[in-house]
């Protein structure tokens, strides 16, 4: 399936230099990051952002990265903080300017991913093809893309990506992708991504029968990577990590199948379509970039989570392949484009800065409305709360215990199943409401859960901006 076509079979055609000036090739991507930074800049939505803002938090006075869970009675597994980097960068930019500030990060994030799709894709396309991978790459990884240390993982992804498949075309080792796979671990669980990309590398060269040397290297990298992680300050249990979210991904929604009609998948699939259409005319590709390839088939096929880390590990593919429908010889890199490029990331980044309203500072979709009683509310209160406003209530309101939050590795299987009855409403509502020993309830206004427990005797307290808080009634208090 790999080798050199026949004569005038996939050879580029001859190729002249762009007549245009530099700047005017440069302006789409600079207007690309203007456009991310207006278009990332809103109240934060995610609502794991505030239980990773308190951890990095505590972290900041106790760094304890293995151990129970200090929150919550009801979560039964350890927990691995094996996000503590990106917990303490969130915890320091809210320390210098609070909930808005957080909010920002999102676009810093955003303009990162974008700069480093770019330039990966540079490194083999011209300005103009580079900058069309880009933002197919952004819009493919836009839902990642929030206040959390997930957005950590997408740079660097598209990183180790053209670091291992460059291996593959060239024969030379880059092991600085040991080095970034240790920084990846300290920031997310999507660092396995890396020594999965240098299996996947080493067993397209044995198909490719490369010679032993740079098999033994190119093994040698792809273990080291892995043996960083234990060596991380999380330790060896880091790389239990997966497994301890894996046993509980089936009943998490962004670890199910995505849904078909969203943009970022749709336009995922279209790069990896678009990329087997191209190299099925041009140069057969080598078995590592098929094995790639079928890694990120795989990633935006199987969850929702992991559309984004299949659009990043396409553009060291789809950029070359691009390249060779494009008539005008790919520009040298010069120091005038680099500068550009930060001068107008800064631009955007500040602006986006000034920009920080209140509006953006006042978290949306979370009960911030009710914060009076809640807070009102005794010391270990336990909260029957929906399931977006755990992380929070655990972040905003400390003193209650809320029943369930993103940590959902954390908790039992059935305990997690429980709480999915309590949100369709019916008896599970009220026997999750008994098992706990709930005094109050946080759930969406008009929610399968809110009718189950007014049907059962719950009195609402205060209402506000969508959500109800409920109390138990005084004749079901044990």
């Amino acid at each position: 399936m790999t080798g050199t076509p026949p004569s005038g079979v996939g050879r580029p055609t001859a190729r002249r230099e762009w007549s245009t000036p530099a700047w005017t090739r440069v302006a789409p991507v600079a207007l690309l990051l203007v456009v991310v930074a207006v278009r990332t800049l809103r109240p934060i939505e995610d609502p794991d952002t505030w239980w990773h803002l308190r951890a990095g938090q505590e972290l900041a006075q106790r760094f304890e990265l293995v151990g129970p869970d200090p929150w919550s009675p009801f979560t039964t597994h350890a927990w691995i903080r094996h996000q503590w980097l990106g917990e303490l960068l969130l915890a320091g930019v809210h320390a210098v300017g609070g909930v808005g500030a957080v909010a920002w990060l999102v676009t810093v994030f955003a303009l990162v991913t974008v700069l480093a799709c770019y330039a990966m894709a540079r490194r083999q396309a011209s300005v103009l093809v580079s900058t069309a991978v880009a933002l197919a790459a952004f819009v493919g990884a836009s839902m990642t893309v929030t206040a959390r240390p997930q957005s950590l993982s997408l740079p660097l992804a598209v990183v180790a990506a053209h670091g291992w498949t460059a291996t593959a075309r060239d024969g030379r080792v880059r092991w600085w992708l040991v080095p970034l796979t240790w920084v990846w671990a300290c920031c997310h669980g999507f660092w396995f991504v890396s020594p999965v990309l240098g299996g996947v590398v080493v067993v397209g060269l044995l198909l490719e029968r490369a010679p032993r040397t740079l098999l033994a290297r190119t093994g040698a990298a792809t273990v080291a990577c892995l043996a960083v992680a234990a060596l991380t300050p999380v330790g060896p249990r880091l790389l239990a990590a997966p497994f301890e979210v894996g046993r509980i991904t089936a009943l998490i929604e962004e670890w199910q199948p995505p849904t078909r009609d969203l943009p970022a998948f749709v336009v995922t699939v279209g790069m990896a379509l678009l990329l087997v259409a191209l190299r099925s005319r041009g140069p057969l590709p080598s078995w590592p970039e098929i094995g790639v390839l079928g890694l990120a088939s795989y990633l935006v096929v199987s969850h929702g989570r992991t559309v984004s880390l299949a659009a990043v590990l396409l553009v060291p593919l789809l950029a070359p392949a691009l390249e060779r429908l494009v008539p005008f010889a790919r520009e040298r890199v010069a120091r005038p484009e680099v500068l550009a490029l930060a001068v107008a990331a800064v631009l955007a980044a500040g602006a986006s800065a000034i920009s920080v309203t209140g509006a953006v500072t006042r978290p949306a979709a979370f009960p911030t409305a009710l914060a009076g009683p809640l807070t009102a509310l005794p010391r270990g209160s336990v909260v029957c709360n929906d399931y977006d406003a755990g992380g929070w209530l655990w972040w905003a309101h400390p003193a209650l215990v809320p029943v369930v939050d993103g940590r959902t590795e954390l908790y039992d299987a059935r305990d997690v199943e429980d709480y999915a009855r309590f949100a369709a409403g019916g008896p599970g509502t009220t026997a999750l409401a008994e098992r706990r020993g709930c005094a109050v309830a946080l759930v969406r206004t008009a929610s399968p859960a809110e009718r189950t427990l007014v049907a059962s005797g719950w009195g609402a307290s205060a209402r506000a901006d969508g959500w109800v808080l409920l109390r138990r009634p005084a004749s079901a208090v044990p």
